[in-house]
């Protein structure tokens, strides 16, 4: 507390020498009433020499002797500065200036009446833990002074890096309280809604393993990180004296872009469909990873200027890669393209409003927070479109590889599954057809796929929901009919039976020379389903071993049902 009482005393010496010296005594009195008024700064503010800020009134009147007001505005600039404000009150009142600056390390403001000891009225820099009203991107501080009266408010700033003009905007208590709830209202509700989706996601990493979801919570998460310390929400959370967290956003976010860069690598597959994309986005990667690294050495201005670079090549790929890959028909891309546009627009519109061209309008921030919480919810679009399309992979290789792709019956890995599941009683039946290799060497494998995709679904369409029909290899097919109770066994025998005959009368239309060969067995027969099925299997080789014997296609339904 001594340091910061020996610094008000100081800047109590530096008010007092500028009004003695007359410094811009003819800058006419603004007269506060009951509008939002606002003084450009264009000739507004006096540097101060930061090398003797402050140390004592005479070193302090020897560095203001004989200095005039910046000649134009402090954007770019960097430092101390103090402006003289003359104002006329009509009565009292209560208003709240708005220093229009994002970092600021120390922000003093004096009143010094015409008649009267001057008194400090605020001390207003985010790493100051007082009672100033919370305004989220820029400062303020209430100015209430009794009764009609006029004077000087003396405000003081320095900060590493001025980006944009720094206006002083004074509110009535209505337009400010209204202000104040627009930014700050705007702002929170987008770094909530960034820092919401950059924990889903990391959950969803943690779930899911998938490295996408986790450069999707770099992307999201960082950024929602770095505003919140940007918009100074950080410094009211996590007060640390002498220390201002506002930078750490800037830091913050090359990394957010090399987690970008990943995750649009990811998303569009880049490694396996796009291979030069690929390199590049890697390349990029370990560039904007590196030079966060590096920007932790340099001056705050050099960083800020750096990420600003970062931004601009950022901005032309997302949207040249979302155009691209949008002109493929790979519909992931919408997402990503209307996230990126709108965030590159606001990204634009920012970096324009830090120059002159852009005037009048005071909500630049809010709008680029904004749109990045829009862009980190159209990339979480994006990424439920990729786990949408991986599970329809998924499922389709599922499929494929448990359907037989020319009969478009169950395989063998199907049937497999199917019998782990069986804790009932059930049929096996196990088929194999006669005269299969013949048709094969007489009219060609084209007739012999022809063949057993007309005998498959002979099969599926006698079956019905009764059975299922699995093809395990050439020829050889393997029915499936679970039984709710023991005593059906003994009908679906009989169904088995009749249904064999009637798929072989069928085939023998167009295939005179084709027959079945077929062994039944049930769950009666003993044992597991392993068993039931070798059993099947054994009864199988013997009718055909037994119609070989007699030389005819089929053979009575006692010695293969046993």
């Amino acid at each position: 507390m001594s340091s910061r009482r020996f610094l008000c005393a100081m800047m109590l010496a530096i008010v007092a020498f500028i009004s003695v010296s007359g410094a811009k005594a003819d800058v006419p009195p603004l007269a506060l009433d009951d509008r939002v008024q606002i003084l450009d700064d264009q000739q507004l503010w006096s540097e101060l020499d930061t090398d003797v800020f402050p140390l004592s009134p005479l070193s302090l009147e020897q560095a203001l002797s004989g200095r005039t007001p910046v000649a134009g505005s402090l954007t770019g600039r960097s430092g101390a500065y103090v402006a003289r404000i003359p104002l006329t009150l009509a009565d009292r009142h209560l208003w709240f200036v708005v220093p229009n600056a994002n970092y600021v390390d120390t922000g003093l403001a004096y009143w010094q009446p015409d008649q009267g000891a001057t008194e400090l009225v605020a001390e207003f820099a985010q790493s100051y833990d007082g009672n100033t009203p919370q305004l989220m991107h820029s400062q303020a501080f209430p100015l209430l002074l009794g009764g009609a009266q006029s004077g000087t408010l003396w405000i003081v700033i320095k900060a590493k890096h001025f980006p944009a003009p720094v206006k002083v905007t004074f509110f009535p208590q209505g337009s400010f309280f209204e202000y104040q709830f627009l930014v700050n209202g705007g702002t929170l509700a987008a770094i909530v809604v960034m820092l919401v989706l950059g924990l889903l996601s990391l959950v969803m990493f943690v779930r899911t393993r998938q490295r996408l979801t986790l450069y999707c919570a770099g992307y999201v998460g960082l950024h929602g990180i770095g505003w919140a310390a940007l918009a100074g929400a950080l410094s009211r959370l996590l007060p640390m004296e002498g220390v201002n967290p506002v930078y750490a956003g800037m830091h913050l976010f090359p990394f957010a872009i090399a987690c970008a860069a990943l995750f649009t690598r990811e998303l569009f597959n880049c490694a396996e469909m796009h291979p030069a994309l690929a390199r590049w986005l890697k390349r990029l990667t370990w560039a904007f990873a590196c030079l966060g690294v590096v920007e932790l050495a340099l001056p705050f201005q050099a960083t800020f200027y750096l990420a600003h670079v970062v931004a601009v090549i950022w901005v032309v790929l997302s949207v040249g890669i979302g155009v691209w890959m949008l002109s493929r028909s790979d519909f992931r891309a919408r997402y990503f393209l209307a996230g990126n546009l709108a965030y590159s627009l606001s990204l634009i519109y920012f970096m324009l409003a830090h120059t002159d061209l852009v005037q009048g309008f005071d909500y630049r921030e809010l709008v680029v927070v904004s749109a990045l919480a829009f862009d980190c919810v159209c990339i979480m679009l994006s990424m439920t479109e990729w786990f949408r399309r991986k599970q329809k992979d998924f499922m389709r290789a599922s499929y494929e590889a448990r359907v037989d792709p020319l009969t478009q019956v169950g395989n063998r890995m199907l049937m497999n599954e199917r019998l782990d599941q069986i804790s009932g009683p059930c049929a096996l039946v196990f088929i194999d057809f006669d005269g299969f290799k013949a048709i094969n060497d007489r009219l060609g494998h084209d007739a012999g796929d022809r063949f057993l995709s007309e005998a498959a679904a002979m099969m599926r369409s006698r079956l019905g929901a009764a059975g299922e029909v699995f093809r395990t290899g050439g020829d050889e097919f393997i029915w499936l009919l679970e039984s709710d109770t023991w005593e059906q066994l003994d009908g679906i025998r009989v169904k088995v039976l009749a249904d064999v005959a009637a798929i072989e009368q069928a085939l023998q239309v167009n295939w005179p020379d084709a027959g079945i060969s077929f062994g039944l067995a049930t769950s009666s027969d003993g044992g597991h389903v392993s068993a039931c099925l070798a059993e099947a299997d054994r009864k199988m080789y013997q009718h055909k071993a037994s119609k070989k014997a007699l030389g005819r296609h089929h053979q009575e339904p006692e010695s293969v049902s046993g």
